[in-house]
């Protein structure tokens, strides 16, 4: 293979995808040692590669951003290459943004592919194509494929100011009490289990288990957290309301457990090895997002409209929200119970 000089990277949204790029973007590093990497990210996700060592510049997009700004950031990035390109541009967003971006940055262009095919078999006659469930991270490597890049058998990162070299291990807690973070919201309604039964599910792990509860949020939360913290009549630690990344990871990291709705946090908690009890409502497990190479369990109920989107949506589509509705409080303590007891060791 010819010398590669240097490659760029693109994923501008959402969260928890630029998150699943982490995996990638080392074995990436790892095959290409002394190779520039760069990575392209919208700004309200920089925060996840501030401190990842496996890249060289963070070049960060602004979704507002008017034609003659994007045209200013790429003659940046062009002044910053001397007048050369990218050997290989690798676009892992591939939309319209993407495509502009791009263009004119890379002598070789790599672009995902998104299986939408996979997709609208899903959404619309309720059965995959696939023969097996390809998780994201692993689909952000296939794309890579002629450069060859090997998969290292390790999970996802989100690096720390404080962490050492290589700090992707699990953790063991110092405490008696077990440390549960609850992330009750989700920026789709129907990807949302009901804050009637956060509440039951919080009051019970604290009577019933005697956990430590940490409330996980950021602003687009708010209205279900803030009614949670007018409910709740005990001590608990609150991080709701967040508008840092990183510290809602300082905050996963410091617990034992991560329960939540199928969103970003999830992949928050697989890139710092915490555990994972996601409930899943309209979106399903074969669309690949599920929390990678890290220990989880799924509480899920087998609707039969189910899945009705691929990223969610603001109302259910049939009226009668029964992909949530029908997870039961008991539904998901005894996950909970059964994944302490076989996986936690706690």
């Amino acid at each position: 293979m010819k010398k590669i000089d240097n490659i760029l990277v693109i994923r501008l949204s959402s969260m928890g995808d630029v998150i699943l790029t982490t995996s990638f973007i080392r074995q990436l590093r790892n095959k290409f040692t002394d190779t520039r990497i760069d990575f392209i990210t919208s700004k309200s996700f920089a925060e996840i590669y501030k401190f990842n060592p496996n890249i060289n510049t963070l070049w960060e997009y602004d979704k507002q951003f008017k034609l003659n700004e994007i045209a200013e950031l790429k003659n940046h990035i062009k002044m910053d290459l001397k007048g050369r390109r990218y050997d290989y541009v690798i676009d892992l967003q591939k939309n319209l943004r993407s495509k502009i971006l791009r263009s004119g940055l890379g002598d070789k262009y790599l672009l995902i592919n998104k299986l939408r095919l996979n997709k609208l078999s899903l959404v619309y006659f309720k059965k995959p194509i696939l023969k097996k469930i390809i998780p994201i991270p692993e689909l952000y490597r296939l794309t890579a494929n002629p450069l060859l890049v090997d998969d290292d058998g390790e999970g996802l990162e989100i690096w720390l100011k404080s962490d050492p070299k290589y700090y992707f291990t699990p953790k063991n807690s110092d405490s008696k009490k077990m440390k549960i973070a609850v992330a009750p919201g989700a920026y789709h309604f129907t990807k949302r289990w009901q804050k009637e039964k956060y509440l039951e599910l919080i009051k019970n792990l604290k009577n019933n288990f005697n956990a430590e509860i940490i409330l996980i949020g950021g602003l687009q939360d708010k209205e279900v957290t803030d009614w949670l913290k007018s409910q709740i009549d005990f001590e608990y630690e609150d991080f709701s309301d967040s508008t840092s990344i990183l510290k809602t990871t300082e905050a996963i990291d410091n617990s034992d457990l991560l329960i939540s709705n199928d969103t970003g946090v999830i992949h928050i908690a697989a890139a710092r090895k915490v555990p994972v009890l996601a409930i899943f409502g309209s979106t399903v497990k074969e669309f690949g997002f599920l929390p990678f190479r890290t220990k989880y369990k799924i509480v899920e109920k087998g609707v039969s409209c189910r899945p009705c989107t691929h990223y969610g949506l603001d109302k259910c589509p049939r009226g009668h929200f029964d992909c949530m509705s029908k997870i039961t409080v008991d539904d998901v303590l005894k996950a909970f119970s059964n994944f302490v007891e076989t996986e936690l060791e706690f």
